[in-house]
């Protein structure tokens, strides 16, 4: 592909690259890479040479040239790069979806368009489409013109999420930003456990705060992370812990109790099940 061409003499080698453009990030790496364990924010992630695996519960999915990765929340997952050589190195172009520009978009995609309410994941493996492909081709020649970036890179992000809403699966997309959705009421759910997540959580109060049955709740939340609520808190206590350990905050118990846990050695056996490592393991030297 011509973005390829374009894009190796301007990334740094196995690197994540957060350009000028905001929200763009690019990944390079000429060998395979370990898992990496990480929360991804609503993002389009598309990888244009090479192949990498997510993780998220027990459901891996391979992406590769063919499809992209739509992420519409805040999910905790396992990233491992699989597929990459000093021949043909892996690159990734990510970019930050903005909710509030979608929302401003939505009322200007026609009428005729059926809304299709395929299944949905926490990733949603969209097909690749030429026209997407090429908006973003026009975001990397933006980079050789740095000064016309803060201009024309806005227009070029509200033309690609004009696509994706327009495309077979754009209603989930539409749903994210359409207020009292299914997809938009689990989102402000899932946002507000990330931000309470030292509290206990109860299913029953999530599912009345989000106006649905207990039952209803449990579907549409795992449909969208493909975990439980408890498991989802669980993921982000566990990660948020990790990242306080290995830039030393404090001590393993205090950690422990910050994130939400009554006992520290529940937590050491909860975040080597998670990690396959001890809180000890990950202590920087």
């Amino acid at each position: 592909m011509q973005i390829i061409d374009k894009l190796l003499p301007l990334v740094p080698k196995n690197q994540f690259w957060q350009t000028p453009i905001d929200g763009l990030v690019i990944q390079h790496a000429d060998c395979p890479m370990p898992v990496v364990n990480t929360i991804l924010e609503p993002r389009i992630c598309i990888v244009l040479q090479g192949e990498r695996k997510i993780c998220v519960g027990d459901q891996c999915t391979l992406f590769n040239n063919q499809h992209f990765m739509f992420c519409p929340i805040n999910v905790p997952l396992s990233v491992k790069v699989v597929e990459a050589s000093l021949e043909k190195p892996y690159l990734m172009m990510t970019m930050k979806i903005d909710l509030k520009m979608v929302a401003s978009i939505v009322p200007h995609i026609p009428k005729i368009i059926a809304k299709n309410h395929s299944k949905s994941s926490t990733f949603l493996k969209w097909q690749m489409e030429e026209n997407l492909l090429a908006q973003f081709e026009q975001l990397i020649d933006l980079l050789k013109i740095p000064e016309d970036i803060d201009f024309i890179a806005p227009l070029i992000q509200q033309h690609i999420y004009y696509i994706l809403l327009k495309s077979d699966q754009g209603q989930k997309l539409r749903e994210l930003v359409q207020i009292g959705s299914h997809t938009n009421r689990i989102a402000q759910t899932a946002r507000w456990i990330e931000q309470h997540l030292s509290e206990p959580l109860r299913v029953d109060d999530l599912a009345k705060q989000a106006g649905m049955s207990v039952s209803g709740f449990h579907l549409h939340f795992k449909k969208m992370t493909n975990m439980s609520p408890l498991q989802y808190q669980k993921s982000h206590r566990l990660l948020a812990a990790q990242k306080l350990i290995q830039t030393k905050q404090s001590n393993i118990a205090n950690i422990a109790f910050q994130v939400g846990y009554e006992s520290p050695s529940q937590f050491s056996r909860e975040y080597k099940r998670h990690f396959g490592v001890s809180p000890k393991y990950d202590i920087q030297p």
